[in-house]
């Protein structure tokens, strides 16, 4: 939710039903503008099973008229994604606690990996890796969510596509974690057995655009991932961002920002940084 790295860590609901079409979903959808600056926000899933239709609608028809999409990262290939991790992933600085590295090996070994897979790897990659696997052997996949969707559709149209930041900026971010915050991300890891089901709660309540208990639920995760997360994977990243969108208020111009649902909602929010800024940034109905 607040980076493709850890997008595997969530998994999202399918609506698909194989007797009926499934219904169109409804994300909010946020809009800034200025004189001929217009800046949409557009809070994503970064993973989708196939067949579920959230391009519709508002959300559509401003993606259709911008003149740019901006996302987190430009979407990366297997090849630079592979050589952006060993970039970043230098061997275990220290051993685990015996007891988080018995847990570790076992999971490992569940999943299919060779018990000593992550002896060598940051506590923070091995948590992203174990926790995609029961997501991907679910179907979830980011080939229909937003970012891989939107960057397909922009090339077919010429539209220019932008980021935030580059790949190895956002790795870097997990990577210089302090040790104490990957081992508490490692240790919900291993203790959620099946992350599914309650994911599938979080992108209903995405799909219906019910922000308020979307804020609950992120927000709750956030807070158990303890305020070294927070400010690392959120409030710095908000900061930025909304000093970004509030120079391209400046411009003329209409860009289609495509960033996790989780930098749109609760305190610290990029829509609550603009409006310290004095951009006006209204939700559209």
């Amino acid at each position: 939710m607040i980076g493709r790295v850890i997008a595997t860590l969530i998994g999202w609901l399918s609506l698909a039903s194989p007797i009926a079409a499934p219904a169109a979903l409804a994300p909010a959808l946020w809009v800034a503008r200025d004189g001929d600056a217009t800046v949409w926000l557009f809070g994503t899933v970064h993973q989708l099973r196939p067949g579920t239709p959230w391009l519709s609608g508002a959300v559509a028809d401003a993606f259709s008229d911008s003149d740019t999409l901006v996302l987190e990262i430009v979407e990366p290939t297997p090849d630079e994604m592979a050589a952006a991790v060993v970039q970043v992933t230098p061997p275990r600085p220290a051993p685990l606690p015996s007891e988080l590295d018995r847990r570790l090996r076992k999971r490992a070994a569940e999943l299919g990996f060779p018990r000593n897979a992550f002896d060598a790897t940051a506590p923070w990659f091995a948590a992203t890796v174990l926790a995609a696997q029961p997501l991907a052997q679910a179907g979830y996949t980011s080939t229909p969510a937003p970012e891989t969707l939107l960057t397909t559709l922009a090339g077919r149209t010429g539209k220019p596509v932008t980021a935030f930041e580059t790949l190895g900026q956002q790795l870097g971010f997990f990577a210089a974690l302090p040790q104490d915050a990957q081992r508490t991300m490692l240790d919900r890891t291993l203790a959620d057995r099946d992350p599914v089901p309650a994911m599938d709660h979080v992108v209903a309540t995405w799909g219906r655009g019910d922000m308020a208990t979307l804020d609950r639920l992120l927000g709750e995760d956030m807070d158990e991932a303890g305020p070294a997360v927070r400010t690392a994977l959120l409030d710095k990243r908000n900061a930025a961002w909304a000093e970004r969108i509030a120079e391209w208020m400046r411009q003329p111009g209409e860009r289609f920002v495509a960033v996790g649902a989780g930098h749109l909602i609760g305190p610290g929010s990029v829509q609550e940084r603009l409006r310290a800024r004095g951009v006006a940034v209204t939700r559209v109905r």
